[in-house]
């Protein structure tokens, strides 16, 4: 918990000390004469929602679990508050895809006591470890031209993992293994967590490739180059997309050939992400017979649940077929 004495904030972790010891957490404060401000903390605390959605199937009936980017924040701008450092110095384990996508979070995650659990990578971020390998802002070198690349970092890595419904089985292992170590006596509960999550992504993988199978051939421009596992897996048509870093505005020659390919007709579908400004999307479809529909990698709007990762697929799946059905 967090503790104020005028305007010096003091941290102690007494309160989840005594709990987990069989003390009464308000001991602490009545001995220090003192009280808590702020939301009750959670164990576990994922980057951004898609995490998040893993976390929360992976840790229900353990422990409790938090998303720290809100509905409609980017993972590749996000500026950290003070609540948020305070909710990662309180966790026991915080989860992220890794220093590719958030790179906001390199500096505060070598800085918390709890374990950073890097979904990506092969190293886990121990405390007190600062990682010197991306303690810069160096920007990333990509070619806007070639558009038909798959949602790759310089390193050939694929930043957006949960979008392969193969990967999100891995990214959950990975988190089972992390809890079982930080709960050792919950092993039972974990395990049967990782096996209903393994199952509803079957189902969910079933439903999709029917729903997408009579369109997989027809092709799509997407706003960022973030779908590939979804793509992928799937077996889908994409021609493109309008920029590989959201960030960045495409150049003129690059958007001259996404125009040239739209008035070929040989895209049947333009889809847009609700975090960005779709007005250049709006300015190239411009007199053009293509759908357009949303979709959104970090699933803003999924209601938080132990289900919410397939659920979260499906919807996906739905908007994908239902902008490519002619």
């Amino acid at each position: 918990m967090m503790i104020y004495l005028g305007e010096v904030a003091v941290k102690f972790r007494f309160e989840r000390i005594y709990q987990r010891a069989g003390v009464r957490a308000f001991s602490v404060a009545t001995v220090l004469g003192v009280c808590s401000i702020g939301s009750a903390a959670a164990d576990v605390v994922s980057s951004i929602k898609p995490v998040g959605m893993l976390a929360q199937a992976m840790a229900t009936g353990v422990t409790d679990a938090r998303v720290l980017l809100p509905d409609g924040a980017s993972p590749h701008h996000y500026a950290l508050k003070p609540s948020d450092m305070r909710h990662l110095t309180e966790a026991d384990l915080v989860f992220w895809v890794g220093p590719e996508l958030e790179r906001f979070l390199v500096k505060p995650l070598a800085r918390i006591e709890g374990r950073a659990v890097n979904l990506m990578g092969e190293e886990m971020i121990e405390p007190g470890h600062h990682d010197e390998e991306h303690d810069h802002d160096e920007d990333d070198h990509h070619d806007e031209h070639d558009h038909h690349g798959d949602a790759h970092d310089h390193d050939g890595q694929d930043v957006h993992p949960w979008l392969d419904p193969g990967k999100a089985v891995a990214m959950a292992q990975r988190m089972h293994a992390a809890l079982v170590d930080q709960y050792p006596q919950q092993r039972e509960q974990l395990d049967a967590n990782l096996e209903q999550l393994k199952t509803e992504i079957a189902q969910a993988e079933v439903e999709i490739e029917a729903l997408l199978q009579p369109v997989h051939q027809r092709g799509f421009f997407v706003f960022h180059d973030a779908y590939s596992g979804f793509v992928e897996h799937f077996g889908l048509n994409q021609l493109g997309y309008f920029t590989i870093d959201p960030s960045r505005k495409p150049g003129a020659r690059h958007l001259a050939e996404i125009r040239d390919e739209l008035e070929s007709q040989r895209a049947a579908c333009v889809m847009t992400e609700p975090q960005f400004s779709s007005d250049i999307v709006q300015t190239l479809t411009e007199g053009l017979a293509v759908k357009q529909a949303e979709v959104d990698p970090l699933g803003a709007g999924t209601e938080m649940s132990a289900h919410a990762y397939a659920e979260y697929l499906r919807d996906l799946g739905r908007r994908f077929a239902d902008c490519l059905t002619p």
